[in-house]
């Protein structure tokens, strides 16, 4: 499993971790907002099967973050994750971050347990 964490000044950088723990969804106006300018997104990239918004802690590490957690294709990560602060920097300002995981299928059940998706690519549009 990786993650892509985006800081305030620095370029994407790709951090492999052992453990993550799935919280629960992260929601409110502005994450709403957020969401749906992803969504948008995600129709024309054609890269992400199912998409969440959560709450997440690394490992034993007592610190909850917020993550977009996809699954899909992450073949193209850098482009990805630029793409994705293009959105989320004007909305939440430089001085937030917005962690990007790739979930792989075996770990997409526990976090759907805790969390809904907020997009799902329709299979039947490809």
């Amino acid at each position: 499993m990786f993650w892509l964490k985006k800081s305030r000044a620095s370029r994407p950088q790709r951090v492999n971790v052992q453990t993550i723990i799935f919280i629960g969804e992260q929601d409110g106006p502005p994450e709403r907002e957020l969401k749906t300018e992803l969504t948008a997104l995600f129709g024309q990239l054609r890269l992400v099967t199912t998409a969440y918004l959560a709450r997440v802690r690394y490992g034993d590490a007592g610190t909850v973050q917020v993550a977009l957690c996809v699954r899909g294709q992450p073949g193209q990560n850098r482009m990805f994750a630029e793409r994705v602060n293009r959105i989320f920097g004007p909305m939440f300002g430089s001085h937030e971050h917005l962690d990007i995981i790739w979930v792989t299928p075996e770990e997409e059940p526990a976090l759907r347990s805790v969390c809904r998706p907020f997009y799902a690519l329709d299979t039947n549009a490809i």
